[in-house]
């Protein structure tokens, strides 16, 4: 007895991993790969696989979203410092320019912070190579400033490279799924 509810051949069915339309005579998904013609157990190891790589893929943008966040705690310290320094050494004759610099890098990890939003491994490389140049010139001119907010300098170092590693991560787990 043959099912009265089989579909033509040539009709579009949606594939039940992405749910872009497939063509029922394709034997896997064009957007993802899924085996459209495979057994079950097949399609379903596809499903679990597919649901793995997802939930990494949250794992990963959990980490980049730290990393953004961590540009920004760069910004309002440096912003707070230069506040601080202004107000607080009243004698030196550099400390508005000093304030200017601070507030112009702040601005820049603020426009990184948000970069990382959309190019998420090019603003974050550059947030760590900018932050590490500030780092380097500090200890130049002082090397006190090696020590002083050691524990913040490690944990903003330690989110900016578990973020460029995510971010790699995430997208090589992207181009497997065909996501954009």
């Amino acid at each position: 007895m043959e099912d009265s509810l089989s579909i033509p051949a040539n009709e579009s069915v949606f594939c039940k991993s992405c749910y872009e339309k497939v063509n029922e005579a394709d034997a896997f998904c064009d957007s993802c790969g899924y085996p459209l013609k495979g057994t079950e157990t097949e399609q379903q190891n596809f499903i679990t696989h597919r649901s793995v790589k997802e939930l990494d893929l949250a794992d990963y943008n959990n980490q980049i979203k730290k990393a953004g966040t961590a540009l920004y705690w760069i910004a309002g310290i440096l912003v707070f410092g230069g506040v601080l320094f202004y107000f607080t050494n009243s004698e030196d004759e550099d400390k508005l320019t000093l304030l200017i610099v601070n507030l112009v890098i702040a601005m820049i990890f603020v426009a990184l912070g948000g970069w990382s939003q959309k190019k998420p491994l090019a603003a974050i490389i550059s947030g760590a190579s900018l932050y590490g140049i500030m780092v380097i010139l500090n200890a130049i001119d002082n090397p006190l400033t090696i020590v002083r907010g050691i524990i913040f300098k490690i944990a903003v170092i330690a989110a900016l490279i578990k973020g460029i590693k995510s971010a790699l991560e995430a997208e090589k787990v992207k181009k497997e799924l065909n996501i954009e």
